[in-house]
C-alpha cells in the first residue's frame, strides 16, 4: 500500500465514521436505549478520533521533523500516538457522560498518559545480533 493509499482510505475511514457518530447522536434515545446506543456512539467517536488524531499526527511528524525516515516510521508513529491519544479522549468523554468527570479524574488521566508517555519514550527495542561465532 502507497502512502497516498493510506491517506485516502484513512480520511475516507475517518469521514464515515464521524457519519455514523452524528447518525447515532440523531437517532438513538440515551433515555431508552440498554447500551447498545452507547456502544456505537463510543466506537464510532473512538474509530472518528483515531483517524483524525493520525491523519494530523503524520502531517506534523512528516513537514516539521528534520530526520531523513522512511515513511512507514512516520505512519507508525503517529498512529501510536493518535491510538493513545482517542483512548483518552474517549475515556474523557465516557468519565463525562456518566457525570464522573471532574478535576481530579482529569488529573488522573494526565498523569496516565504521561506516565504511558514517558515509558514509550524510554523503552527502545535494542538491536541484538545473533551471530553463530564457530
Amino acid at each position: 500500500m502507497t502512502l497516498k493509499q493510506y491517506l485516502i482510505i484513512m480520511f475516507l475511514a475517518t469521514a464515515l465514521c464521524f457519519v455514523a457518530g452524528g447518525f447515532v447522536i440523531y437517532n438513538i434515545d440515551p433515555f431508552t436505549d440498554a447500551g447498545t446506543g452507547f456502544t456505537f456512539f463510543y466506537t464510532s467517536i473512538f474509530l472518528a478520533l483515531l483517524g483524525l488524531s493520525s491523519i494530523i499526527a503524520f502531517t506534523i511528524r512528516r513537514f516539521f521533523s528534520t530526520s531523513d525516515q522512511p515513511m512507514f516510521k512516520y505512519v507508525q508513529r503517529s498512529f501510536q500516538d493518535a491510538l493513545l491519544s482517542a483512548i483518552f479522549l474517549t475515556a474523557l468523554l465516557y468519565l463525562q457522560g456518566k457525570g464522573y468527570l471532574g478535576w481530579w479524574n482529569v488529573g488522573v488521566v494526565l498523569v496516565i498518559a504521561f506516565l504511558f508517555f514517558i515509558f514509550k519514550l524510554t523503552n527502545k527495542p535494542k538491536n541484538v545480533n545473533f551471530e553463530v561465532k564457530d
